[in-house]
């Protein structure tokens, strides 16, 4: 089976951008969520504080950048079954540069979700 993200290469850090990255590989592949945004902005067990210097969420599945948001803002979620996980609201960057690309190398085989990137 050929590997559609083979042609966009790996993510290099080669910024100072602050990312979060949300592994939503299940959630995504399953189509559990209507859509990529809700798959990827909300209930999170993160530290609040630092979420909100952020200045990208990567969406990732099967170790590629599916999905680019600029957050707008960071809050703790109204649901009840969800209580002290986090929410974000934000906007998609269809055109980013970062999307498709292979990202594995960084956040690995990690039991947590949530990975860091320069912060």
């Amino acid at each position: 089976m050929k590997n559609i993200f083979q042609d966009y290469g790996q993510f290099e850090n080669n910024s100072n951008n602050r990312i979060i990255c949300f592994n939503i590989t299940r959630t995504y592949l399953l189509c559990e969520r209507p859509n990529l945004y809700e798959c990827v902005r909300k209930y999170w067990r993160l530290n609040g504080e630092r979420a909100q210097k952020a200045e990208y969420v990567f969406a990732i599945s099967s170790g590629y950048i599916v999905g680019v948001f600029k957050p707008t803002r960071w809050f703790l979620t109204d649901a009840k079954e969800y209580k002290g996980r986090w929410e974000f609201e934000g906007e998609e960057i269809l055109d980013s540069p970062y999307l498709y690309m292979d990202i594995s190398y960084i956040i690995g085989k990690r039991q947590n979700p949530v990975s860091y990137i320069n912060m």
